[in-house]
């Protein structure tokens, strides 16, 4: 399941974004019409949350509610004759009423309010209300169709047991637990930054507990102590799904991050490792991380853009570990990722 996030809002973008994890859906995110339309040109999506007032184009600046319209109607004329549903995001609720005839015949399923403060009607619950609604209309057959007879064998081969804790990883690019990968860091950054927050014990070896205010100052949120309530949430539904899916553990929902009493902290059978500073044993080594960011950054210096596929030319390796390094190098806010997904550069975050 992939979505479309046409959003400008870096902190909407963030929250969007948790909530999306939490689904396990997949999504690209663009902050104008424009490159909204080039993603548009190259990819499939299920479904789109668009902004009713965006720009039209990156680093512009001018939000307007036409060019949102004028993106709804891109949806519905590039992907024709089944396009994706659309909900719309706005903080504008009486320009969508004076324009909901207009929206709803271009495309808009549903509407929902920013911040999404509402939580008699989350976001999650309006997404998933309107993927059920559009597999009713495209799939009407598929609700009584009869599940095949080997499909209950599959679902039950992996034998299930009590998770009892494990080990989890802070790798280049992504989290691990018990060896199964939960979450890569360009998925979620606030969850990343919680669970550094958290990883923390006093001297009597005990993990540190913080409250939901605590971490919302400890990683800088904006939208304070619900975002992070929601980003362990996500979090926690989302390592129980794999560590099921993948080894037949089942986690119940204090099992990775206990809450309650004290503050968040990580359950006591859970141990932690962050082998992204095992990195500084490999300092002399020639192929080392460090030194691949080092050769990254000497690159991009003197106002250098340059895409991924150049700097992998440079180096001599692979895509794939140049874009690990470069994630690596974004998170840390040495560099920046400038404009559309495909045709986009890095280049150096002025200091």
């Amino acid at each position: 399941m992939k979505a479309l996030v046409v959003e400008d809002d870096p902190t909407i973008v963030e929250m969007v974004e948790d909530v999306l994890f939490s689904l396990g859906h997949e999504f690209e995110v663009a902050t104008n019409q424009q490159d909204a339309k080039q993603l548009l040109q190259s990819t499939d999506f299920e479904y789109v949350l668009l902004d009713l007032q965006i720009p039209a184009k990156a680093n512009r600046g001018g939000a307007d509610k036409q060019y949102g319209i004028n993106c709804l109607k891109d949806i519905k004329r590039m992907k024709a004759p089944s396009p994706p549903p659309v909900i719309m995001m706005t903080s504008h609720v009486v320009d969508y009423a004076n324009l909901s005839g207009e929206l709803q015949r271009n495309g808009v399923r549903e509407c929902i309010t920013k911040p999404f403060s509402d939580a008699t009607r989350p976001l999650s619950a309006v997404i998933e209300g309107v993927l059920e609604s559009a597999s009713d209309r495209t799939k009407p057959a598929e609700r009584s169709k009869p599940k095949r007879a080997g499909a209950v064998r599959e679902q039950s081969a992996i034998e299930t047991t009590r998770f009892t804790g494990g080990e989890l990883v802070f790798e280049l690019d992504r989290v691990t637990l018990c060896g199964q990968t939960v979450f890569h860091y360009t998925r979620s950054k606030q969850i990343t930054q919680i669970l550094e927050a958290i990883n923390e014990r006093t001297r009597a070896g005990t993990w540190v507990a913080k409250s939901g205010p605590e971490l919302a100052s400890a990683i800088g949120s904006t939208t304070g102590q619900n975002s992070i309530t929601c980003s362990i949430r996500a979090f926690r539904e989302s390592a129980a799904d794999i560590l099921q899916s993948q080894l037949g553990l089942i986690c119940e929902k204090q099992d990775i991050i206990r809450s309650g009493g004290p503050g968040y902290r990580f359950h006591e059978w859970i141990t932690v490792r962050d082998k992204r500073n095992e990195e500084q044993e490999e300092d002399n080594h020639e192929d080392s991380p460090l030194n691949r960011r080092n050769r990254i950054l000497e690159l991009l210096r003197d106002g250098a853009k340059l895409r991924s596929n150049s700097i992998a030319s440079e180096l001599g390796c692979s895509l794939k570990t140049v874009k690990r390094e470069l994630d690596a190098l974004r998170l840390a806010g040495r560099i920046e990722f400038i404009g559309p997904n495909k045709t986009g550069t890095y280049q150096l975050v002025d200091d």
